[in-house]
């Protein structure tokens, strides 16, 4: 848990509210169409004739577009609020979706990457910021709660989509997919909570979000001085590459080249999502107690994941990367919300978090290319894998020379007698 688990009752007490929209967000808006994607590669794959890596671009233009969005994103947020954007990018989302009902061609299917961009980026940063400005000592932890959504989402999307897929093809299949988009997030966000219900978690913080631009732009170049700021854009790009070169290449790998059943290679990444039910409270407590750390060491999860990955025929070896998959995508992108704040405090956090994610979403968006591309070159998934690997201990390096100076502040504040969970 956080510093201790009196002190992250106390702030679920007040804002639980907050927590169960970000939690609904990201299973309905941001999960449905990410783990959409690679289920419907082969699909296209066989309905248009299009290679590997034509079919999986779709990942590049949608983090390569999110790369860009997020940092604007950041700073429509610090001026316009979380609730407008949530409800905005989640509509892109749900059109996104229903989109690939008239998609004919390359050029439309990338154009649902771009709005599909838009709206992952959208509701990430929104979160990060609304969970960094509501949570203090139990920050991690909060944002791993939430981030059960996309857990709960990587258990049930890829049975569903198989199912829908199965029966009513890929077009209508992932048309319907969007159903908790409409039926779900946007009702919730739109009656069940007020904008003064978001806007109150948001003026908790007395570092003021609502910046003029100008100080803003002052601030981040100053930031931009600092190497640990460098660093930790370098270290989430790396971290990001790796997750999603797997997630959008798995059901390729598994089904194609693998040999296996639908039931089988849906049950495997359903377990991943399963576990990470489990895992992600635990890694964002592990991040609130070791910080930088403890993200290092989740990075080495994902090199663990890569080289099991070459042996996933074996099931012992399957079960293996199963396991330090879920452990390592259990860090990404819950990574850059703690790294921001525990090393910058709230200072400015929309643009810094915009900015890191636009990081992790270039990570997103050339990752999967360079498994494609990979895979082109070489005949197989070998090489790719092993690059992979080290990609993500060169991640886990990197954060060594970061110095979380806000969260050590946080802890002497509390070791002293002061409340965890103020804003200083």
């Amino acid at each position: 848990m956080a510093l201790t688990d009196t002190v992250f009752m106390q702030e679920f007490r007040s804002n639980w509210r907050v927590l169960l929209v970000a939690f609904t967000c990201f299973l309905f808006a941001f999960s449905a169409p990410a783990f959409l994607m690679p289920f419907i590669y082969p699909e296209v794959i066989e309905a248009f004739g299009w290679t590997r890596e034509q079919a999986t671009l779709l990942a590049s233009a949608k983090y390569l577009t999110g790369s860009i969005i997020a940092i604007a994103v950041g700073r429509f947020i610090d001026v316009m609020g979380v609730r407008k954007v949530l409800i905005a990018v989640s509509v892109i989302g749900g059109l996104a979706m229903v989109s690939f009902l008239w998609t004919p061609n390359l050029t439309i299917y990338y154009a649902a990457g771009v709005m599909l961009g838009f709206a992952g980026a959208g509701t990430m940063v929104a979160i990060k910021v609304l969970i960094s400005r509501t949570f203090h000592a139990s920050q991690g932890t909060a944002m791993g709660i939430a981030m059960l959504g996309t857990s709960v989402g990587g258990v049930i999307v890829p049975l569903v989509i198989t199912w829908l897929i199965e029966t009513y093809g890929w077009r209508v299949g992932s048309a319907l997919l969007s159903a908790g988009v409409w039926i779900v997030a946007l009702p919730l966000m739109v009656f069940f909570l007020t904008d003064e219900s978001f806007e109150s978690a948001e003026a908790k913080d007395t570092l003021a979000p609502h910046e003029p631009a100008a100080l803003s732009r002052v601030v981040v170049s100053e930031l931009a001085m600092q190497p640990q700021f460098w660093l930790i854009a370098l270290a989430v790009f790396a971290a990001g590459f790796v997750d999603q070169a797997f997630i959008q290449h798995q059901v390729l790998y598994l089904k194609d080249d693998l040999g296996m059943s639908a039931s089988h290679y849906a049950g495997g990444i359903a377990a991943m999502g399963l576990l990470g039910i489990v895992i992600r409270p635990l890694v964002g407590g592990l991040f609130d107690k070791m910080s930088t750390r403890g993200v290092s060491l989740s990075y080495m999860m994902l090199a663990f994941g890569s080289l099991f990955a070459l042996g996933a025929i074996n099931p012992y070896l399957f079960a293996a990367f199963v396991v330090f998959r879920a452990i390592g995508h259990s860090a990404v992108l819950l990574d850059t919300t703690v790294l921001a704040k525990h090393t910058f405090g709230l200072k400015n956090i929309g643009i810094i978090l915009g900015v890191y994610t636009g990081a992790v979403n270039l990570g997103f968006a050339t990752g999967p290319w360079f498994m494609a591309r990979m895979f082109v070159v070489t005949g197989s998934y070998v090489t790719p894998f092993i690059i992979c690997c080290g990609v993500a201990i060169f991640a886990a390096a990197v954060l060594i020379p970061v110095k979380p100076v806000y969260w050590l502040d946080l802890r002497a504040r509390s070791k002293s007698g002061l409340a965890a969970y103020a804003v200083s």
